[in-house]
């Protein structure tokens, strides 16, 4: 899963680009950012992350984030595929949707495909269990998506990629078997 991620967005994202003046290897320029600053969206990962977790255990999601939970507990990661699948999402992610698809259908149309390429979005269990906490839910994950998009135009795709890196590793880590 992890591998295709990396390997086979990025793919897909070389023909998008055809379709804007932008070539594949200058959506990597940093601009004008320090590679220093890319540590600071790094933090901020694994704060928001840190965020995401204690707002879903607050007991307004109790019965919606249950089947979420479950769902990613299924995964049975170790610490190492943790670190794994996160570079692969960030990077493979990135690059196909803030990289490609960004630039031609802008910030707000690129979340709402972004966020609704995730699975977890048609789990029946995890829909149906409880709507308005699922909604609320779904529409932090658009917020992050749209955070995400502004960050690679405002800084660079390695500042998103450095924060969507972080994020999931932080989610990740906290459903992974211990070792």
């Amino acid at each position: 899963m992890g591998l295709a991620t990396l390997l086979l967005l990025p793919l897909i994202a070389v023909p998008i680009l055809c379709f804007t003046d932008i070539t594949f290897l200058s959506i990597f320029d940093l601009g004008d950012s320090s590679v220093f600053s890319v540590l600071f969206f790094i933090s901020a990962g694994i704060f928001f992350g840190l965020f995401i977790m204690w707002f879903g255990d607050l007991p307004f999601f109790e019965n919606t984030l249950v089947e979420y939970g479950k769902m990613l507990g299924n995964l049975k990661i170790n610490t190492s595929q943790a670190f794994f699948l996160s570079i692969c999402a960030g990077v493979g992610e990135e690059i196909l949707f803030r990289g490609a698809i960004q630039p031609v259908l802008g910030i707000w149309l690129t979340a709402i495909i972004f966020v609704g390429s995730h699975h977890y979005l048609y789990n029946e269990k995890l829909t149906k269990s409880n709507t308005f906490p699922f909604i609320v839910m779904v529409s932090f994950l658009l917020g992050l998506g749209v955070l995400l998009g502004w960050i690679a135009d405002e800084f660079s795709l390695w500042h998103a990629i450095a924060i969507h890196f972080s994020y999931d590793l932080v989610q990740f880590m906290y459903i992974r078997e211990p070792n």
